[in-house]
């Protein structure tokens, strides 16, 4: 199904349809719904990817104009797993952290592939981009301006593996609260963007020096076939039993 497809053509093919369906916001993250899609079987329900967060949600928002169709949205929290999302979307299933991304990280096996040296980059590099990361989502919480999707590769030093201080002097850096900073840092692996996670990982684990390199997609397999979590088995449970219920 194409991801191109506006609003109003989903709900109509929604409206002809008569197979089980969840929507899916399918932009990022479809091929990790296609493992489950696969792994559920698609006998018993069709995966159909929105195009996006918003979509979906445009989508769910007309679910009266399908009355007859068992459709089950599932949807990334995003900025929800920093507050609780609203009541009238509680039908929607949510990832457990910040995104299905996050639900398959959860428990941070993967990290088991760094080694000693590696292990020690990966930790100045993450302590140091938990504390910019606070300051965003302090920054959220008070109602400012905030940004969750810089992406590290840009943001961290390739010397110091910290977050360079000219980036947080332009976006005028104050210091978040330790409160915020310590339960980010107890928490990384649910409240820290799940691509960001993976981008702190990969800059590690593809270096040109390596001997065995390892791309997000690997990363993400092996956390879907060999590393599976706890909350990633959770949310497969909740799809399932809303499919069969």
């Amino acid at each position: 199904m194409s991801l191109a497809l506006t609003v109003d053509e989903i709900v109509n093919t929604l409206k002809r349809s008569s197979l089980t369906t969840v929507l899916v916001e399918g932009k990022d993250d479809i091929l990790i719904y296609r493992w489950i899609e696969s792994e559920i079987g698609v006998v018993n329900a069709n995966f159909f990817p929105c195009g996006g967060r918003d979509k979906l949600l445009q989508v769910f928002e007309r679910r009266s104009e399908f009355p007859d169709l068992k459709a089950i949205f599932v949807a990334d929290k995003d900025a929800y797993v920093y507050v609780n999302p609203p009541e009238n979307l509680a039908e929607i299933i949510w990832t457990n952290g910040y995104s299905i991304e996050n639900d398959l990280y959860y428990g941070r096996n993967i990290e088991s592939l760094l080694d000693i040296q590696e292990k020690e980059i990966f930790s100045t590099s993450l302590n140091s981009f938990v504390e910019y990361y606070a300051f965003e989502i302090q920054n959220f919480l008070e109602g400012r301006d905030f940004c969750f999707r810089n992406h590290p590769q840009h943001l961290i030093c390739d010397i110091q593996n910290t977050v360079k201080q000219a980036f947080l002097e332009r976006i005028n850096f104050v210091q978040p609260s330790n409160e915020l900073i310590e339960n980010l840092r107890n928490n990384y692996d649910v409240l820290i963007r799940g691509k960001s996670l993976f981008a702190l990982l990969t800059r590690i684990l593809c270096k040109q020096n390596r001997a065995i390199k390892h791309s997000k997609l690997t990363l993400l397999e092996l956390c879907y076939r060999t590393h599976r979590s706890a909350k990633f088995i959770e949310l497969i449970n909740k799809i399932n039993e809303k499919i069969c219920a």
